[in-house]
C-alpha cells in the first residue's frame, strides 16, 4: 500500500472500530452504548467506501453491502417480532371482543415467523460480510505488515464465528462465547489504527550509484592466474609466459 491517503482511511477505520469494541463490551450494562457501537460501525463503513473509490475491490464492496443488508434485515426482523409479541399481549390485556383469539393468534404467529426469517437472513448476510472482509485481507496481505495482516484475518474469522453463535442467543454458553468472539474480533480490526502513514523512501529514486569503469591497469592487476595452464602471472603483458595463451 503506497498511497498515504488510503493508509489514513484505514487508520480511521481502525479508530472507529476501537470505539465500536469498547461500546460493544459496555453494551452489557446499557443498550445506549450498543446504539453508539452501531453508529460507529456505519462511520467505519463510510471509511471503506472512500477506500474502495481508489482500490475498487469487489470483496470490500461486498463486505459493505452485505453488512448494511444484514443490519437492516435484522432491525426489521426485531421490529416485526416486537409487533407480534405486543399484539398477543394487547389481546390478553384488553380482550377486544371484535377479534377472536384464533384470529389474533394467527396474526401474531405470522408476524413472529416473519420476524424470525428476517433476523436469520440478517445474520447470514452479516456472516458473509465478515467472510468478504477476511478474503480482502487474505488476498491483499502484502498491503500491511505481516503480523498485522494475520491479526486482521483472525479478527474477521472471530467476528464471523461470533455472529453465528449469537444466533443461538437462547442458549447461554454459545451466546457468551459468541459475545467474546465478537469483542475480540472488533479489537483485532481496531489494530488498523496502528498502520503507519509514513512512506518508505524509494531507493531507485533517491539512491543512485555511479558506474566507474575499471582502468587497464586495474584489469591487469586483477588477473593473477593463466586461465589455460594456471600459471601465476606477473600482471605484465597479454600472453602467458609458460603456455603462450592470450590473457583476455
Amino acid at each position: 500500500m503506497t498511497d498515504i491517503g488510503i493508509k489514513k482511511k484505514f487508520q480511521d477505520f481502525g479508530r472507529n472500530f476501537q470505539i465500536v469494541a469498547i461500546c460493544f463490551i459496555l453494551s452489557i450494562a446499557t443498550g445506549v452504548t450498543g446504539i453508539i457501537a452501531s453508529i460507529f460501525i456505519f462511520i467505519a463503513l463510510g471509511n471503506i467506501k472512500k477506500i474502495n473509490l481508489q482500490l475498487n475491490n469487489a470483496s470490500l464492496e461486498q463486505f459493505r453491502k452485505k453488512y448494511i443488508k444484514g443490519f437492516i434485515s435484522g432491525l426489521v426482523g426485531i421490529s416485526i417480532l416486537v409487533t407480534g409479541g405486543a399484539g398477543i399481549a394487547f389481546y390478553f390485556i384488553f380482550m377486544p371482543f371484535s377479534i377472536s383469539i384464533w384470529t389474533m393468534l394467527s396474526i401474531s404467529i405470522s408476524l413472529l415467523s416473519a420476524g424470525l426469517v428476517f433476523i436469520i437472513v440478517g445474520l447470514v448476510s452479516e456472516i458473509k460480510a465478515w467472510k468478504n472482509l477476511k478474503v480482502f485481507f487474505e488476498n491483499n496481505s502484502n498491503l500491511f505488515p505481516s503480523d498485522l495482516s494475520s491479526e486482521l484475518i483472525d479478527g474477521c474469522d472471530k467476528l464471523k464465528k461470533g455472529t453465528l453463535l449469537s444466533a443461538f442467543w437462547f442458549l447461554v454458553i454459545p451466546a457468551i462465547i459468541g459475545f467474546i468472539f465478537q469483542a475480540i474480533g472488533f479489537f483485532k480490526l481496531a489494530k488498523l489504527n496502528t498502520v503507519s502513514v509514513i512512506e518508505a523512501p524509494k531507493e531507485l529514486d533517491q539512491v543512485k550509484q555511479d558506474y566507474v569503469p575499471k582502468t587497464a591497469s586495474d584489469f591487469e592487476i586483477s588477473i593473477k592466474f593463466c586461465p589455460n595452464c594456471g600459471t601465476t602471472l606477473s600482471g605484465i603483458g597479454k600472453f602467458c609466459a609458460l603456455c603462450g595463451s592470450e590473457i583476455n
